[in-house]
């Protein structure tokens, strides 16, 4: 990470941007008292995909003294689109307020070469240093420690509930379907609800057969009904056992579809 502790008021943001996850658009005052985190990225990028779990760890751990705010900045012309961000902000799970800085104007008033870049503004308005390319939790998790201890300190931390309003996806059997696998021999398909965080197994004509998975995200193995997943993707059959590629938790998941158990 680095450094330039109290040295340059952070930017305010564009006063004419469009904003998602919030019912209104934002100022950098209302931040203060709080260490603000701008993740500058783009939906097309998987470095910034590899970064939102850490982020959503870091704002459950510190959920009253760490607020979270992203900065979407297009590399390409169709992401410039207000509604394609949104889609993407559904589709990823992103519950902190997300600016769409169309016209680059918030990257280039904070200098940003690369994404992901996070940068750090202090309770003050201040940025105090940036972090370029992935951040671990373990490491992020040490950095906002170390920053909150000075904070309380100097007496600028203030503490307190934030609550956003989060962008749900239109209801549907279907959210953002990852993959289909289709098996030939057993006649069925297999189509990874990767919003809802499980599997359908359906008929050739869609009809549902069983469920896997029990739409809640996590990490939880057991019977289908009451396994958990994040965001499920590639799948493979092997026999009646279904390796699923469980993105969101790093892990390769098997379903015992003669058993009736999902294991890890």
């Amino acid at each position: 990470m680095t450094t330039d502790y109290g040295r340059v008021n952070a930017p305010d943001f564009p006063a004419d941007a469009d904003w998602l996850n919030t019912d209104r658009p934002l100022r950098l005052s209302d931040f203060a008292g709080k260490l603000l985190l701008l993740d500058f990225w783009t939906y097309c990028c998987i470095n910034c995909m590899h970064l939102l779990p850490t982020l959503r760890r870091l704002e459950r751990e510190f959920p009253e003294e760490l607020a979270v705010v992203g900065v979407h900045t297009a590399k390409f012309d169709e992401e410039r689109a207000t509604e394609n961000v949104r889609q993407a902000v559904m589709r990823y799970g992103i519950r902190h307020p997300v600016l769409n800085d169309a016209s680059m104007e918030t990257w280039r008033q904070y200098a940003v070469r690369a994404w992901p870049t996070l940068m750090f503004v202090d309770p003050a308005g201040r940025v105090i240093g940036k972090v370029e390319g992935e951040l671990g939790f373990e490491q992020g998790a040490e950095l906002i420690r170390k920053m909150l201890e000075v904070f309380r300190a100097e007496g600028t931390l203030r503490p307190g509930p934030q609550a956003y309003d989060v962008e749900t996806p239109r209801s549907g059997v279907l959210c953002y379907p990852g993959k289909v696998l289709a098996d030939p021999v057993g006649e069925r398909l297999f189509i990874a609800d990767s919003g809802h965080h499980r599997v359908l197994v359906t008929d050739p004509d869609g009809e549902i057969q069983t469920v896997i998975g029990s739409g809640d995200e996590g990490f939880v193995d057991g019977v289908p009904e009451g396994a958990r997943f994040s965001n499920p993707q590639g799948m493979a059959l092997a026999d009646e056992v279904l390796y699923v590629a469980d993105t969101g938790n790093h892990a390769i998941r098997s379903v015992d579809l003669e058993m009736a158990v999902v294991e890890t």
